[in-house]
């Protein structure tokens, strides 16, 4: 029976190429997606990006603990609400995303100096989880509002915010356990690999529902112009 070391490896390991899959995707589907906007941009761009991050996160973390997890969540934040803000139409609605994110990238600088790191940025993770789901509550608000006679399954950003909110809220007591006492969750510590890898999947479907939806966009255009007899 494998050790939690040889399981949390594993998890690791399959948690890192997992962010590769939205990349592929994209790259597969291109001339698709092309035309959906920035919204799996951002989200390509954040896998790849964090896919870098944990190839070099041994060396990364080695050089400067606090900058390593600082820059991670910080990122990772910036492209969540980035997505997020995109997703939403309502416009005082962005205009809350953008000041919250002033706000959060703010005290992310005034943390950064003055509070002592211990192992995990626990505070900074726990602000970003609030306010990534209080962004989410507002997209669902918004789209519960306008019926559109379809499921709302049947969008592609769906999937893409439930893996969201699957990876933070799993991970939330996770991270705030982290810095109080990081040896009463070692034992577990590979369920957060769990909760993140099953986020890149669900954002993998959406990316792939998108690029259906794009081609599905292109044919009811090809049926909306009129048929001329030319003979």
């Amino acid at each position: 029976m494998p050790n939690l070391l040889t399981i949390e490896t594993i998890c690791f390991e399959v948690l890192k190429y997992s962010f590769l899959v939205p990349v592929l995707l994209f790259l597969v589907f291109y001339n698709k997606l092309k035309l959906r906007g920035y919204v799996t941009f951002s989200l390509v761009a954040y896998s790849l990006l964090f896919f870098l991050f944990l190839f070099f996160d041994k060396s990364l973390s080695d050089l400067n603990r606090h900058i390593y997890t600082t820059s991670y969540t910080t990122i990772e934040y910036i492209f969540f609400s980035w997505a997020l803000l995109l997703m939403i139409e309502n416009k005082r609605a962005k205009q809350l995303v953008v000041i919250l994110s002033i706000l959060f990238i703010i005290f992310q600088v005034t943390y950064f100096f003055t509070a002592k790191f211990k192992t995990i940025d626990s505070v900074p993770i726990g602000i970003e989880s609030i306010l990534i789901f209080t962004y989410v509550i507002l997209l669902f608000s918004e789209q519960f509002k306008n019926t559109k006679n379809k499921y709302i399954y049947q969008n592609p950003w769906f999937f893409i915010v439930t893996g969201i909110l699957i990876y933070l809220s799993c991970s939330f007591f996770f991270n705030i356990l982290a810095g109080i006492d990081k040896e009463s969750v070692r034992g577990y510590w590979f369920l957060t690999y769990i909760f993140e890898t099953i986020k890149n999947i669900l954002v993998s479907i959406g990316i792939y529902l998108y690029s259906s939806k794009s081609k599905d966009d292109a044919k009811k255009n090809s049926r909306s112009i009129p048929y001329l007899d030319m003979i």
